[in-house]
């Protein structure tokens, strides 16, 4: 056995990692993981909302799993442009923070807030009237039931965009302060409230029966307002001093200088996010002419997944907040240190729990159904899943990372060129022309990692992406604080 550790040992006392051992672990329980743990646990709180009220409605037959998945999928879309918004207002915090401009990062969350609400509310209501030709376009081939069920749910979930837009935004401006604990309460209080309410107004209670499937969204829609009224009381109070906002605050004219900084991150990341899930939807126009035991699996196939990547999306979410904050402070050395760090923890923590998964990938299945036929899709999915994974945390966390220091173009323009050129021409090559069917969607979304995964890892190894803050170090004359630098 000391044959094979001595040489082991050796090699690793040879690797840089080691030389640096006790700096990453200073790293790692000082930065990381007070942003990490509770980022995870918001993320996992939040896409549990989704995945409680698909596990609710299952027991009500696969067609009503079906027609949540595919209003879900629609959902994903407007939820992601709001989520890139958000990110604009966390990095514009963050940074703003990290200067101790504390009025630049209060204007960039109450300014977020306002015009994100509004264009929710718009949303909300066009939805009303298209709804239909939404879910005629992205389910052409479901069945009748199926469908008027999806559009049921969309109609009734849209009145939760303004309030999904208010808590996503405010939680970013709170995690870019530092404050990650509130976001995480108050979306695990969301969760619970989404459980209760869902399940009594599915099931009912006593000698009331319930409202049946169409409780799933409104009990979504009823816990994301009252989560949303907490973050509007958590920022009216002060819970967190730097982001104290009063209600009349709201009411003075917006600052379009801010605006733009927040939008200038902003509208890059929603045009990549809502191009990239729009073409995800459209994967899902080809696996809804594959039937319903299909469109099942599917759904179910990717709500687990999600449930692996949740920690790599918390480190990349940390990466976000850290990489802005160095740079703030005027650091170019440590954020690129910090990022690589990240990103082979992400890579090393998702590649493990997806290998847990193969051998309990029916047993996975088995809690959202007990169809034989939809069970065989997701084990073969799981399965797929688990064999490429270590390439995931270069196309996800990596790029997380590069918003912090605001090269938003350049993620937008590598990932439509991977969703399109990759998920979408290879997956319809794969799945539709070459008959794979649903297993040839899934590795057209794996050649979309591989081309984000190499274009990203090339940019960082590169420096490009520091290129906003470079010319402002020369420009200053002075030694980028940090360069080089172990702590």
């Amino acid at each position: 056995m000391q044959k094979f550790s001595a040489p082991l040992i050796a090699a690793i006392a040879r690797t840089s990692w080691y030389a640096k051992r006790r700096s990453w672990r200073v790293l790692f329980w000082r930065e990381v993981t007070p942003l990490a743990v509770p980022i995870f646990f918001e993320n996992l709180c939040v896409l549990l909302m989704g995945v409680m009220s698909t596990f609710l409605v299952s027991w009500l037959g696969k067609e009503a799993m079906a027609g949540v998945g595919l209003a879900d999928s629609f959902n994903i879309v407007v939820i992601s442009f709001f989520a890139a918004i958000d990110l604009g207002t966390t990095v514009v915090v963050a940074f703003s923070l990290g200067r101790l401009d504390r009025e630049r990062a209060l204007a960039a969350t109450r300014q977020s807030l306002i015009i994100m609400t509004l264009f929710a509310v718009s949303l909300a209501l066009l939805i009303e009237f298209v709804g239909p030709q939404i879910i005629d376009l992205i389910a052409d081939r479901a069945t009748p039931q199926v469908k008027q069920l999806a559009l049921s749910y969309l109609q009734i979930t849209a009145w939760s965009y303004p309030v999904a837009a208010i808590a996503l935004i405010g939680c970013g401006a709170l995690r870019g302060a530092g404050n990650t604990k509130i976001p995480m309460l108050i979306n695990g209080g969301m969760n619970i409230l989404n459980i209760i309410i869902s399940s009594l107004l599915i099931y009912g209670c006593g000698f009331w029966h319930g409202i049946g499937f169409v409780g799933a969204g409104l009990g979504l829609t009823l816990s994301r307002y009252i989560g949303a009224a907490a973050v509007i009381y958590v920022l009216v109070i002060g819970f967190v001093p730097a982001l104290k906002i009063s209600l009349k605050s709201y009411l003075t004219p917006l600052n379009t200088s801010i605006l733009r900084e927040v939008l200038g991150i902003g509208i890059p990341a929603s045009i990549e996010s809502v191009l990239f899930n729009g073409g995800k939807l459209l994967t899902q126009v080809f696996v809804a002419a594959m039937g319903t035991d299909v469109i099942a699996g599917n759904f179910i196939a990717f709500s687990i997944a999600s449930l692996i990547n949740l920690p790599g999306n918390a480190l990349g979410s940390s990466a976000t907040i850290i990489v802005g904050r160095r740079l703030g402070l005027g650091q170019l050395g440590q954020p690129e240190r910090m990022l690589r760090h990240i990103f082979w923890l992400a890579t090393l923590i998702v590649s493990v729990l997806a290998l847990l998964t193969v051998p309990f990938a029916g047993l996975l299945a088995g809690f959202y159904t007990e169809d034989p036929a939809v069970i065989r899709v997701v084990k073969m999915l799981i399965w797929l899943n688990a064999a490429f994974m270590p390439v995931w945390a270069a196309s996800w966390v990596l790029p997380a990372g590069l918003k912090g220091a605001r090269d938003a173009r350049y993620t937008m323009w590598v990932s439509l060129l991977s969703m399109w050129g990759g998920r979408i021409v290879v997956g319809w090559l794969l799945g539709i022309w070459l008959g794979f069917g649903v297993t040839g969607i899934w590795l057209g979304m794996i050649v979309d990692w591989l081309i984000r995964g190499t274009c990203f890892w090339r940019r960082l190894n590169s420096g490009g992406w520091l290129w906003k803050y470079r010319p402002l170090t020369a420009a200053s004359g002075t030694r980028p604080s940090g360069q080089g630098t172990e702590g």
